[in-house]
């Protein structure tokens, strides 16, 4: 992990029926070297300001299809500003339509190691290339 580094990260909320934010935060949060700034979609308006701060959009699938505006917005917006999206699998799901994952610029699942690495990995500027996600233990 990148010492000392804190990476700022927005973080999708909404309609969330299956908890997935609170399931995210406690996965990010037991790394304990990993060190973030959480923006996410409720406390905050989706502005150039917010985006110009931002290394990373963290879109949770599992938010999808009681929030698609808020995805559409995000993913329109992380293109606009350059700003990479990350997207975190629904909990259980092995794969995402090639359609939608060409979108992401990486797609992981729950394992919070593979969460972080992406995120440096995308903050770093390198490609996402790493299958972590697909063997992992949930």
């Amino acid at each position: 992990m990148s010492e000392g580094k804190v990476y700022n990260l927005l973080i999708t909320r909404g309609i969330d029926p299956d908890n997935q934010y609170e399931f995210y935060k406690e996965r990010i949060d037991s790394q304990r070297d990993f060190l973030y700034n959480e923006y996410n979609t409720i406390e905050n308006e989706l502005t150039e300001e917010l985006f110009e701060k931002v290394d990373v959009v963290v879109l949770l699938f599992g938010l999808f299809n009681d929030n698609k505006e808020l995805f559409k917005e995000l993913i329109a917006k992380s293109k606009q500003y350059n700003v990479p999206l990350l997207l975190i699998r629904f909990f259980g799901m092995e794969y995402v339509l090639k359609e939608l994952e060409e979108i992401f610029d990486a797609v992981v699942g729950w394992n919070p190691h593979c969460i972080v690495d992406a995120i440096e990995t995308l903050v770093d500027g390198e490609d996402w290339v790493k299958p972590c996600d697909i063997s992992e233990e949930e």
